[in-house]
């Protein structure tokens, strides 16, 4: 067990974690991505470009200093000295502000340089710091009247501030670094971010709650991402998703899910983007990969150069501009989120709207149609046994559940945006939904279980066991009432681990499997080991769609799988979302914008809140949401603890 796993944290306060020990923070933002703890400032990345260095304490920070956790800021305090570091949502920089003791600041280049170029980074003296110069990105530290010494030693105790900043170029770089140390404060954009998060939703009371929701907001609001320019790059799935730059269909759904009611300009920025990959005519019509490269020529030189040096690679992604090409869910994800993009914003012309050579309604004409295309006789849209799907560690085929469920809700909604100028077209989609929601009780429903099977393959063997991504089925309107019911008991049975005790490792969250799939399932990468991965490890996206069923339903129980994963990995000293976790493995990426899931839960499951508005009374005590209406008008919503809550946990 690492240093680091033995760190815990707690919620003390609105968004502050608390404790003692050797945490890590991500810090994101629009244009640079990092992690912060005792021993620096390190894995410092410019947004589309690469990995241009780090900025180490010397000597490192006390390994039991007292530390306090907001997003993007951690803070230190021990014996002699105390120590802030803070990043910027928008502005490519770090500010450290420090008082007492401090250590010396030790600005390193990269170990490595970047696939398609020759010549390493390195170090540039500055009157007041050192820089980092690359052919792919620069940084730069300074701190106005510090003492600098060699080989990117800089020690800042008489001025107590010192900036990080960095770019795709020396003016970006040292732009951003000039007008912090000329500010009075150098952090008013951090004060803003943080009262603009915590504007949103107050829960009076409930550190947990309110702590989960900020930082969840945070990683969203944050994984929109910029080239230089202002040049909007897509929305990141997590610090571990930075090069090639990418953004997903389903992660970008997921992770707009939170954002919708407040900003749901940033939805229609992302469906925009992703429409450039998705083509209405040609072989390939409807069909769009998993996700999109959008890079800086620095990054586009990288992402070329590894496709080339490898054939595996350019055969699975096998355009500049393409994250893993044709997979089954990306164009239904595009769908989904055109019709959010519409009703969220009131924009009835959304679909008519032309972007990169086609109408937004064409190409979500084209995913449906080529959806349409591979159904069998059944009704049922038929996937080939790859593992181009969410389960991308996972050979399924046939039909899989998860998938269904997205096929059968864009259908529904899809028709529900068009009915007024296509009623044809939309009936149209309503009797292909029927013929699905038909099929699917015959082929995907298992009686005797309650619940959908994971997939059953087109000579009909299926893999039985509950999966947690055929939530989608009761999301999406598969599954009628009774069903639905039956599958959240299998899920609170089965899936959460406070009631599972097949499983080995007590109460640590809610596995997307169980049991492990079976030998005869092929998979590889991490999902070939039990309980890691998409093979029964906890994927905090989907605790929200489980949440965010349960409230919208008025069950209780809700809390548990709303909450667990994250005072789980705040004992275990993640001060941010993680893509993914279980006790004997390491966690996925930081900073994932997908895990706000579960504060879209709270919004749309637990307020049950509209395009319209509407609203009703959350399970929880006290508290405040400030939104917006789908016409522009600005929603403040005050609940006091409702009268007869629903049963937050009931064992």
């Amino acid at each position: 067990m690492s240093a680091l796993e033995r760190a815990s944290l707690e919620a003390v306060g609105g968004a502050v974690l608390a404790g003692e020990g050797p945490v890590s923070l991500p810090l994101t933002g629009a244009r640079l991505q990092a992690s912060a703890g005792p021993a620096g400032v390190e894995r410092i990345l410019v947004w589309g470009s690469g990995p241009v260095g780090a900025v180490r304490f010397e000597p490192p920070l006390p390994a039991a200093a007292r530390v306090r956790v907001t997003p993007n800021r951690l803070e230190f305090a021990w014996g002699s000295g105390r120590m802030s570091v803070s990043a910027l949502p928008t502005t490519p920089a770090v500010v450290l502000r420090g008082t007492g003791d401090l250590p010396d600041l030790h600005v390193a280049p990269p170990r490595t340089v970047p696939a398609g170029f020759v010549d390493r980074a390195a170090l540039r003296r500055l009157d007041d710091g050192w820089g980092v110069a690359s052919d792919w990105g620069e940084l730069v530290a300074r701190a106005s009247g510090a003492e600098v010494a060699g080989r990117g030693r800089v020690s800042w105790r008489r001025a107590g501030l010192a900036v990080v900043a960095v770019g795709a170029d020396r003016a970006e770089a040292e732009g951003a670094a000039a007008a912090l140390l000329a500010c009075g404060d150098p952090v008013a954009e951090l004060e803003a971010h943080h009262a603009e998060l915590a504007d949103v939703l107050h829960v009076a009371g409930d550190d947990v709650l309110q702590s989960l929701f900020v930082h969840g907001l945070h990683a969203a609001r944050t994984a929109r991402k910029e080239l230089p320019g202002a040049r909007f790059a897509g929305f990141a799935a997590g610090v571990g998703y930075a090069m090639p730059p990418r953004t997903y269909y389903r992660d970008g759904y997921w992770t707009l899910q939170a954002l919708l009611p407040r900003w749901p300009e940033l939805a229609r920025e992302q469906l925009f983007l992703l429409a450039r990959e998705l083509p209405t005519t040609g072989s390939e019509a409807g069909s769009a990969p998993s996700g999109v490269v959008v890079a800086s020529p620095a990054g586009e030189r990288v992402w070329r150069a590894r496709r080339a040096a490898d054939p595996a690679l350019a055969a699975d992604h096998p355009r500049d501009g393409v994250w893993w090409a044709d997979h089954t869910d990306a164009p239904l994800f595009f769908a989904l989120l055109a019709c959010d993009v519409a009703t969220w914003t009131g924009d009835p012309g959304l679909f008519a709207t032309r972007v990169h050579g086609a109408t937004i309604g064409a190409r979500v004409d084209a995913a449906l149609e080529r959806a349409h295309a591979t159904c069998d006789a059944s009704g049922l849209p038929v996937k080939p046994p790859h593992d181009r799907d969410w389960a991308d560690n996972v050979f399924r085929g046939g039909y899989v559940t998860y998938d269904v469920g997205l096929y059968h809700g864009a259908l529904v909604r899809v028709a529900d945006v068009i009915e007024r100028e296509r009623p044809a077209v939309a009936a149209r989609y309503r009797a292909r939904a029927k013929a699905v929601r038909a099929a699917a009780r015959r082929h995907l429903w298992d009686e005797a279980r309650g619940h959908f099977v994971d997939f059953r393959t087109e000579d009909g063997r299926a893999e039985a066991h509950l999966a947690i991504d055929t939530l989608t089925a009761l999301r999406f309107g598969l599954a009628d009432d009774a069903q639905a019911q039956r599958v959240l008991a299998a899920m609170r049975a089965r899936l959460e681990t406070r009631h599972n005790g097949d499983q080995p490792w007590g109460d640590w969250g809610v596995m997307n499997v169980f049991p492990p799939y079976a030998s005869w399932v092929r998979r590889r990468g991490k999902s070939r080991f039990a309980f890691r991965y998409h093979d029964g490890a906890d994927w905090p996206y989907w605790d929200g769609v489980y949440a965010e069923e349960r409230l919208r339903r008025g069950l209780g129980g809700w809390r548990y799988p709303l909450t667990r994963w994250w005072t789980y990995g705040l004992s275990q000293g993640r001060a941010a979302p993680v893509e993914y976790a279980s006790p004997p493995f390491a966690a996925g990426s930081a900073s994932c914008g997908w895990s706000a899931m579960p504060a879209a839960a709270m919004l749309l499951g637990g307020y049950g809140l509209t395009p319209a508005g509407a609203t009703r009374c959350p399970p929880w005590g006290p508290a405040t949401l400030r939104t917006r209406t789908a016409d522009g008008r600005h929603l403040v919503v005050r609940h006091e603890a409702p009268d007869h809550p629903l049963e937050a946990d009931d064992g």
